[in-house]
């Protein structure tokens, strides 16, 4: 951002004068939204490997696109406040530590709001739950799917699980297994791919998210909820918008709780998340 630099006489009239000049101006400069608006631009921290969240497609003209529900809410969000809507695309892990270092406005991922992730960000009103659709589960391949019957007996078995590294799933891989057998991997995606090829012996997963890959990988399957849901508390259930810590976000966050509540009350979170489920499942057919 530009910034305007205030040339002052060497004598003023009053020291005050001095001091609410220089008041007025770090008031002004302190205020986050005010300095999106003068950017002309909404800088966003995202993970694209989490459907139908966030995700790569190949559009209309062969170049890859970030499209998904949570793109959709970043882009009403760029509306409300008249800028352009600008990716920083990067694993996980890049999006929590781009928050951290208020490399970008927000981060929207599929977020969570832990107590852990509340040290190092603030968060948005809970947009979206898990539960409506889905639940934290385990993906493992078919051929060793009938080999447990209950969450103890897979505990038990103290297998080599794999989850993404920052993310809730590796957290809950912790409840499984010993932790020299849980495996990080930058993306989802690298996760599944290792399972399917038989690196690891399980992943554990949002089953909303990777439900859509099951169709490329026909070998592998998730556990029944029944037995198998990692979060019967629904601990894990509401998606957040991550914002950098700061005393100068609260009329931004205001800002972004606003749009997400009218977006909530007429239904388009709901359309949105349902498009974007068409989408990833197109998008993985072709």
């Amino acid at each position: 951002m530009k910034t305007k630099k205030w040339l002052f006489p060497i004598i003023l009239s009053t020291a005050a004068f001095v001091f609410a000049a220089c008041g007025s101006s770090d008031k002004a400069e302190a205020d986050k939204l005010q300095q999106i608006k003068d950017s002309g631009k909404l800088v966003v921290g995202t993970s694209p490997d989490f459907p139908p969240y966030e995700f790569y497609i190949l559009n209309e003209t062969g170049e890859k696109e970030i499209v998904g529900s949570d793109v959709a809410l970043a882009q009403a969000v760029a509306d409300e406040i008249g800028v352009d809507l600008e990716f920083k695309a990067t694993d996980f892990n890049g999006v929590l530590a781009n928050i951290q270092t208020n490399s970008v406005d927000f981060g929207i991922s599929g977020f969570v709001g832990t107590d852990q992730r509340k040290e190092i960000m603030d968060f948005s009103d809970g947009y979206q739950q898990e539960v409506d659709d889905g639940f934290q589960g385990v993906l493992v391949s078919k051929k060793i799917a009938d080999q447990y019957k209950t969450l103890d007996e897979l505990k038990a078995a103290n297998l080599v699980i794999g989850a993404q590294g920052g993310s809730i799933q590796f957290e809950t891989a912790g409840l499984l297994t010993d932790a020299k057998n849980i495996k990080q991997f930058g993306t989802m995606d690298a996760a599944v791919l290792a399972l399917n090829s038989g690196d690891i012996q399980a992943v554990t997963v949002s089953t909303s998210s990777v439900e859509p890959l099951l169709t490329t990988f026909p070998d592998l399957v998730i556990l029944p909820k029944e037995e198998f849901n990692l979060d019967t508390e629904n601990k894990y259930g509401t998606n957040v918008i991550g914002f950098p810590k700061g005393d100068d976000t609260k009329s931004f966050i205001d800002l972004v709780n606003n749009v997400i509540k009218e977006n909530k009350d007429n239904g388009n979170l709901d359309k949105w998340k349902e498009e974007a489920k068409e989408q990833a499942k197109n998008a993985l057919e072709e």
